[in-house]
């Protein structure tokens, strides 16, 4: 006869089923990174295909079928969890084998699914996506201390947004989030926008330290973003931190991040095991709790999002002096992709990688394109970690002989 597992077994297990459920089926799962899904989606279907067999001729079969036409809807998945649950209580002798095959597959996935336990339906399925900047509310943003010269810490952030929608929204709020900020040393913060016209430089007034126009048409570049931001302050800061537009910080990431450099023996790290990309109704729920609220973070319970093993961008802190010794970012790189894997082997070929395990909220926005017109990939030629502190780099005129 077989035991009866542990009912906190059951319900893990049914909500790993429906979460592979949605992996197999939503098709934003391949869209949010190509590559990451050619590693994972042989494991997504043999799970989804046990999963089959599971409610085949069972009750269960009509909720698994809700996910299947709709898997982007939570209260389908709800549903589901809530049958299989029910249905593996009836068949203790299935769960190990599932537990199992759920188990070696989390092993390997490099895209899984979050749901949280708070996450309301109501909103997830009314929210419409905004294109206004400044949805927060609350009150005023603490202005960060201008021309922070006694700063120990240096945060770049680079930029570019043609639309001033959503990726500007996200920006203010990466602000606002970084004025925010207690317990920890002085820091200074800098936006470097590359367009052909400095279009968010009033918006960000008094949220920054330094805002940079650095003149570029064509491609995003944001390898050489980072460096005229890099080179721009003083190189005695002693520790910086190379931030995305996008991403969501709590209260204390500056001073939890400061002392994991000042008291650890590696030169980089990563604050992160995987990242959070929120859906659009979870990015406001964000918004509205970190920036709106004032609140120090946001809980995960409250959120749905996919998320990303061990992504190279995003985060990167690092011992400034590192920084300039690899020769910053390859400004080869232009377009999506490859200059955060590029940077970060060369930082750990350098110095000591560390990586920790805080949560990092990424926050919607229109996906940008992810191949060029003929198909290949945007810096495919590029031979990986071939750049090094011999080049010139952070030079801003490098695209224009004008002078902003």
């Amino acid at each position: 006869m077989t035991p009866t597992p542990p009912q906190s077994a059951v319900d893990e297990l049914a909500e790993r089923l429906t979460a592979y459920a949605v992996l197999a089926h939503d098709p934003a799962v391949p869209d949010i990174a190509a590559d990451y899904w050619a590693k994972s989606e042989d494991h997504y279907r043999a799970v989804d295909a046990a999963l089959a067999a599971l409610v085949a001729d069972a009750p269960a079969a009509v909720t698994y079928a809700a996910v299947l036409r709709h898997p982007t809807r939570v209260a389908a998945q709800r549903e589901l969890r809530a049958s299989l649950t029910t249905l593996l209580e009836q068949r203790p002798d299935r769960v190990s084998e599932l537990a199992h095959a759920v188990g070696d597959a989390d092993e390997q996935i490099w895209i899984d699914y979050h749901l949280g336990s708070d996450y309301t339906t109501e909103t997830t399925e009314t929210t419409e996506t905004t294109e206004t900047t400044e949805p927060f509310g609350g009150p005023a943003p603490r202005r960060v201390r201008a021309r922070a010269d006694d700063a120990l810490v240096h945060i770049v952030i680079p930029f570019r947004d043609r639309e001033s929608g959503l990726r500007t929204r996200n920006l203010l709020a990466c602000l606002r989030a970084l004025a925010d900020q207690t317990g920890g040393p002085a820091h200074r913060v800098t936006v470097v926008e590359t367009d052909v016209e400095p279009r968010t430089r009033e918006a960000v007034a008094g949220l920054v330290d330094d805002y940079v126009f650095a003149r570029k048409d064509g491609l995003f570049n944001k390898a050489w973003a980072v460096n005229v931001g890099m080179v721009s302050a003083p190189r005695d800061i002693r520790y910086s931190c190379v931030l995305d537009a996008d991403i969501l910080v709590d209260r204390h990431f500056v001073a939890r991040n400061t002392a994991r450099l000042r008291d650890g023996g590696h030169g980089t790290h990563m604050p992160f095991r995987w990242s959070l990309s929120l859906d659009e109704p979870s990015t406001l729920r964000a918004l509205a709790t970190r920036v709106g609220a004032g609140e120090a973070e946001v809980p995960e319970s409250v959120l749905r999002g996919l998320l990303l093993r061990e992504p190279p961008g995003g985060c990167v802190w690092l011992r400034t002096g590192l920084f300039h010794t690899i020769g910053g970012f390859d400004e080869r790189f232009e377009g999506w992709g490859g200059e955060d894997d590029d940077v970060v082997a060369r930082l750990a070929a350098a110095a000591p990688l560390a990586r920790f395990d805080d949560a990092l909220l990424h926050l919607n926005h229109p996906r940008p394109e992810m191949t060029r017109e003929d198909g290949e990939p945007f810096n495919a030629h590029i031979e990986p970690l071939s750049w090094t502190g011999e080049h010139p780099y952070g030079e801003r005129q490098k695209f224009s002989l004008d002078r902003a």
